[in-house]
């Protein structure tokens, strides 16, 4: 096999033999492969495998270089980012416990009912009711839900933590023939929000006993296409007039109630919501 030996002239060659690289099992290697896919000249697949070597190398070296460029606190942020939006509610642990439980007996008692057939049958039945209301919770608590205007509507969902505001209010709208489900923290509002839809939500920016601050669920909610129409009124006391635009913008709520609500008269601006 003939090769140009680079320290000579163009025309000058350099006899190589093959076995000088290899060793039995590779040349019979490289022989099935050549017949396989019919190639006769070996020196042009030797040439063409060692140049793909090199560029395959000079790739993986290229991205060992820009990996070494990765912005460690982008990638946390990132990270961050999804755990925020990754919210499971202490209901949903009790609620699967309570699924799993009963479909765990029935499964460890199928063997017992070999010998007979009518209640193997009537048990593998029931575990198959367990399993799919397994998957309905799970679906309920993990999968964004297609909201409906027309079926489970209600008036107002108000999260709010103080438990004398969130009662008072709830009164006031009562009265007022108005249909109002109150709850103390967002991951309470995001679990009715998955089973029905309110024409507005009231909620309050503090939530100290929530995972999830009343202004960042708001932001969050704006952001899928499922709750963006849904309007938004905010509650807070820690704001001031002049801070009122910001907090609107950065959060996408229609307004803001500045708190303490000294006139319930205040709350009327939720009527026009739900005309």
């Amino acid at each position: 096999m003939n090769y140009i030996n680079s320290t000579e002239s163009h025309n000058s060659t350099k006899n190589i033999k093959w076995y000088t690289y290899v060793d039995n099992i590779l040349d019979k290697k490289l022989k099935n492969f050549m017949g396989q896919f019919n190639i006769s000249i070996r020196a042009k697949i030797i040439r063409d495998s060692v140049n793909s070597y090199i560029d395959f190398v000079q790739q993986i070296y290229q991205k060992e270089i820009e990996q070494e460029k990765f912005d460690t606190n982008y990638v946390h942020q990132l990270i961050t980012n999804a755990i925020d939006n990754y919210v499971i509610t202490p209901h949903f642990y009790e609620e699967l416990k309570q699924r799993i439980s009963p479909l765990k007996t029935l499964i460890l008692m199928q063997e017992n009912f070999i010998q007979n057939p009518p209640k193997l049958a009537e048990n593998i039945e029931n575990a198959k009711k367990g399993v799919m209301e397994l998957e309905k919770l799970i679906k309920l608590c993990f999968e964004e839900p297609v909201i409906s205007r027309d079926l489970e509507n209600f008036d107002i969902l108000h999260i709010e933590d103080n438990e004398l505001d969130r009662k008072t209010i709830n009164t006031y709208f009562k009265e007022n023939g108005i249909d109002i489900i109150s709850v103390e923290t967002s991951e309470e509002g995001l679990d009715i929000l998955k089973k029905s839809t309110p024409n507005v939500i009231l909620l309050d920016i503090g939530l100290k006993t929530s995972k999830i601050n009343g202004d960042k669920l708001c932001k969050r909610l704006k952001s899928k296409k499922e709750y963006i129409n849904i309007p938004i009124i905010l509650m807070s006391a820690i704001i001031s007039v002049n801070n009122k635009r910001n907090i609107l913008e950065k959060t996408g709520a229609e307004d803001i109630i500045i708190k303490p609500i000294n006139k319930l008269a205040d709350l009327e601006l939720l009527f026009q919501y739900l005309k």
